[in-house]
């Protein structure tokens, strides 16, 4: 069973995290990539319940890659907006300075 789990981190940590998601994947593509060879010899000796056991295990696995590659989506576009929040405050911020400083200077 998977649930979904909220927790706060710093800004500078989501990096770390998502590098660490993207390594389970890719071990867990390694793990499809063998299951999936061991499918294909099974169906050329015609073990045909090995076979779909082993497909069984593909499909699992394949499952864990999309969730993991979806969390990954997920906290990158949380990251991306808050990117942009932080890049609009700054210029909001000193488009405000500039003009507290052209009023101080002019009057």
């Amino acid at each position: 069973m998977r649930v979904n789990v909220a927790y706060s981190v710093d800004l500078s940590e989501l990096k770390q995290i998502v590098q660490e998601l993207l390594l389970k994947v890719e071990d867990e593509v390694e793990n499809v990539n063998g299951l999936f060879t061991k499918v294909q010899q099974s169906v050329s000796r015609e073990q045909e319940e090995k076979a779909i056991k082993l497909i069984e295990e593909c499909r699992a696995s394949i499952a864990k890659v999309d969730h993991s590659l979806f969390d990954s989506f997920n906290i990158l576009s949380g990251l991306q907006r808050a990117n942009v929040q932080i890049r609009n405050a700054e210029a909001a911020k000193k488009a405000q300075e500039k003009k507290e400083g052209s009023h101080a200077e002019g009057g």
